[in-house]
């Protein structure tokens, strides 16, 4: 998983207050595997493998596991929350950018 790329897109959701179809189209620009933006400008990535989560590592974080529909697995931080379903992947812009890539390096792709 490229996470240095995930930050790229993480900061530009972050960079000025988009309507969703905007920051979907700005985000696909960078990386054609952005499949959606949610009403939160949180954005969902698609991987060609099914994903997999150091729930261990992560819950270091002082996190909530939690369901956000339709994703099976959630974790809510004190601020944001990312999801895990199969191969895909949700980012809340709402995240501490300094924990993004611990998070991130929590998961892995399997295979």
């Amino acid at each position: 998983m490229d996470v240095e790329k995930i930050i790229e897109l993480f900061r530009l959701a972050k960079s000025k207050d988009w309507k969703p179809w905007e920051l979907q189209s700005e985000l696909r620009k960078l990386c054609e595997n952005v499949v959606s933006v949610g009403d939160d400008l949180s954005f969902t990535i698609k991987f060609e493998r099914d994903l997999e989560v150091d729930e261990t590592a992560i819950m270091k974080l002082k996190t909530r596991k939690t369901k956000i529909y339709p994703f099976k697995t959630a974790y809510r931080f004190n601020k944001g929350y990312i999801a895990v379903d199969d191969r895909f992947l949700r980012v809340s812009r709402e995240i501490d950018e300094d924990k993004l890539p611990y998070i991130l390096s929590c998961i892995k792709i399997k295979g």
